[in-house]
């Protein structure tokens, strides 16, 4: 049975116990895997649109009351909950600077009241606090709520999207679902996998009502991800805060939250847990492996005569100097890698419009004559939606295999380097293995085009389409022309948004292959160079133990056996642990082709 806390307080416990075996550049990839233990970020975000009880919702999950709350459009501003021995609040601005205050005035930071359109540029606000939710470097995230009168604060809800790990969709008995919700629903669907949904306020309704409410709730969402795949959690946020701050388990029992809460640790604990602590795991082993070769190679450099030692140095540091070189020249592999997917994209993009614009300009005519022919009232707004609809429907497959396309190449592009790289670190360790006469093996991984996106879909609020289609907008012009300038207008507007929308996805893609490729080529001549900075600290140690003379000798010879022991018996824990998380990969698996219970 895979338990997270379980496996996660024993990695904790190994980290310890490397600490004492461990060289400075172990001891310091030690520290950063005990950081990302303590602290690696999983957002589970909080979306939907305002006044539906966000901010309630989670003071009740925290059973405190940490977000403000107000009867008007609240948030303008992203709030993000992390864990802390204690209660403080930081507040980050755009310049960069971070501020603490105290929790009574974090409303006049994060409020529109307080803080209008964000006039004081705050970015973004953190609250520590000791919560259980919190725990395993889960953030729970506030969203400004989609739908606001206030534009700023629905473009900052979709702006967060491509950072949700996890997403709780909160809606509410009275009003139920709107049109609006199910689009930014749809929205939310492009970028996240895991969605709960919520359905808040159950206190305002009696059962007819409720159950009325989730019926038509369930039935709207189901339409959206497929029949019998979505339940839905009815609940009173109110009457779970009430309940956890009187201590009344009556009233939390009638807020329904214990349900739900039960279900996303047991989400938190098993799906987000595993593939986590999946990476500290590996982690740990690249550690071991990297002390292995030096205590190997320290022990073997110790055995030899003082000059014979010298002179394998001498025969090493010879052979590095033609191996940095090819390094060097292996620096310029990536860059061009680069500019092939550069122009391979461009080539794409400008292939896509030429396919795209005269089937969504045909799309329009045809959608134009059937509305004029049957006299429909509303055309600007009909062939409004018609646009935005036929981008969206357009552009999501593509980006998506746009995406899956420039991530072969770009795993095709990192094989290459990583085998150049890797070759140099197998010869570095064959080298030195066949002057020490010792068999080394290096620890190595590659990495693909990273998941987060910079491009989110706000075609609503885009000035583009809005102010061509308003030109023509106007009584003075006779019916029969301000048809047809609408129309004219629809399709420079579609032809506008179109190209922007190309451009923001060449951007969002060439940003994220850039990324990936600079953290890439670091991590790996990051390998290098403490693969040579085990090996000459070894041999420092060798020839600072022979001046230091036999007795010391053999006691460094005893105490390098010593941790080779320790580190070898701490390496078969590892695998066991690997081997766990990787069956209950197969146990998550089978347990995912089922469907989710429908509410009732």
């Amino acid at each position: 049975m895979f338990d997270y806390a379980q496996l996660r307080d024993g990695l904790f416990e190994i980290i310890t116990r490397l600490e004492g075996s461990v060289r400075d550049a172990g001891s310091k990839s030690l520290e950063e895997t005990q950081r990302k233990l303590e602290e690696e970020a999983f957002n589970l975000v909080v979306l939907g649109e305002f006044k539906r009880g966000k901010s309630t919702f989670i003071n009740a999950l925290l059973g405190r009351q940490i977000l403000p709350t107000a009867i008007v459009p609240l948030t303008s501003v992203v709030t993000i909950l992390r864990y802390g021995q204690e209660l403080k609040v930081e507040v980050q601005y755009l310049s960069g600077r971070i501020e603490a205050v105290e929790l009574a005035a974090l409303p006049s930071f994060i409020t529109e009241r307080e803080n209008p359109q964000n006039k004081k540029g705050v970015k973004e606000v953190t609250v520590f606090y000791p919560s259980e939710y919190l725990r395993g470097g889960v953030r729970i995230i506030d969203t400004p709520g989609a739908g606001s009168v206030y534009s700023h604060n629905t473009e900052v809800a979709y702006a967060y999207l491509p950072y949700v790990d996890a997403g709780i969709f909160v809606v509410s008995v009275d009003p139920p679902l709107s049109k609006s919700e199910h689009q930014f629903l749809k929205d939310v669907r492009e970028f996240v996998d895991k969605v709960f949904f919520v359905l808040n306020k159950i206190d305002q309704a009696d059962e007819n009502d409720r159950q009325e409410s989730l019926e038509f709730t369930t039935r709207v969402i189901e339409e959206e991800v497929g029949e019998g795949k979505v339940r839905i959690y009815p609940l009173s946020a109110r009457y779970a805060l009430e309940a956890k701050s009187a201590g009344d388990e009556l009233l939390l029992k009638r807020s329904l939250l214990p349900e739900f809460e039960k279900q996303l640790l047991d989400f938190l604990t098993r799906e987000k847990g595993r593939v986590f602590l999946k990476s500290v795991v590996n982690n740990l082993l690249k550690v071991i492996s990297d002390e292995t070769i030096s205590f190997q190679l320290e022990q073997e450099a110790i055995r030899l005569p003082v000059e014979e030692l010298k002179t394998k140095i001498g025969r090493f540091e010879q052979e590095m100097g033609t191996i940095t070189k090819e390094r060097e020249n292996n620096q310029f592999l990536l860059k061009g890698h680069l500019g092939k997917i550069t122009s391979g994209l461009d080539e794409e993009i400008q292939a896509f419009k030429r396919d795209k614009l005269p089937r969504l300009l045909q799309g329009l005519e045809e959608k134009y004559a059937e509305l004029v022919r049957r006299g429909a009232g509303g055309l600007r707004e009909e062939l409004q939606q018609f646009v935005f609809d036929s981008i969206r429907e357009t552009f999501n497959p593509w980006r998506q295999q746009a995406a899956e396309t420039i991530s072969t190449r770009l795993e095709e592009a990192h094989g290459e380097f990583a085998r150049k790289i890797n070759d140099i670190i197998e010869r570095i360790l064959t080298l030195t293995g066949d002057i020490f006469e010792l068999k080394l093996k290096p620890f190595t991984a590659v990495e693909g085009l990273s998941k987060r996106s910079d491009f989110y879909f706000l075609l609503k609020d885009d000035p583009v389409g809005l102010e061509l289609i308003q030109l023509a907008a106007t009584s003075a012009i006779p019916q029969f022309l301000a048809k047809k300038m609408i129309l004219k207008n629809m399709k420079e507007s579609l032809s506008e948004l179109l190209d922007r929308h190309c451009g923001r996805v060449r951007y969002d893609l060439i940003n994220r292959v850039s990324n990936t490729i600079r953290d890439f080529q670091n991590s790996l001549n990051e390998k290098i160079d403490l693969t040579l900075s085990g090996i000459r600290i070894s041999f420092e140690k060798a020839l600072a133990l022979h001046q230091a003379g036999t007795i010391n000798v053999e006691k460094s010879l005893g105490e390098l056996s010593q941790k080779l022991d320790s580190i070898s018996a701490i390496h078969s824990e590892l695998l066991e642990r690997a081997a766990l998380l990787n069956g209950n990969e197969e146990e998550q698996a089978r347990g995912n082709s089922r469907s989710i219970p429908r509410a009732s």
